[in-house]
């Protein structure tokens, strides 16, 4: 079920793009318009993409395996929500609009750019979310 809303929602954003154009019009605003949507649609993909491997990636690091053992369930699941929200918020920092344009259109694409966030981003938002 996960899985199909996964798939839904990417989707439903790139639909909703062509709803809200400006009736056809070909002036620069709606390149930049179109541009811009594009863009939204690839950041949504990249951080639902980032949200179902994040944690994932965090239960292989040493570093979390060692400190999860001395915290209770509910602090585990805390420190998670705030480091892969953390990694969520950074993402745009580190990725270009192009890469975004992929992830909105390529599941491959999105997945490697995500782990790619996650890589470059977890250790710090980790160290955050366990102060």
């Amino acid at each position: 079920m996960n899985k199909k809303l996964l798939c839904l929602v990417p989707m439903a954003l790139m639909l909703s793009a062509c709803v809200t154009g400006t009736g056809g019009s070909s002036s620069g605003s709606d390149t930049s318009t179109a541009q811009g949507m594009t863009q939204q649609i690839g950041m949504t993909a990249l951080k639902i993409a980032i949200d179902a491997k994040c944690v994932n990636e965090m239960n292989k690091m040493q570093a979390w395996q060692v400190a999860s053992k001395v915290m209770s369930t509910s602090q585990q699941q805390t420190v998670q929500n705030n480091t892969c929200g953390c990694v969520s918020d950074q993402a745009p920092q580190s990725v270009t609009v192009m890469d975004l344009a992929n992830a909105a259109l390529d599941q491959s694409a999105r997945a490697t750019l995500a782990h790619q966030v996650i890589e470059k981003t977890i250790t710090s938002c980790m160290a955050k979310a366990l102060k």
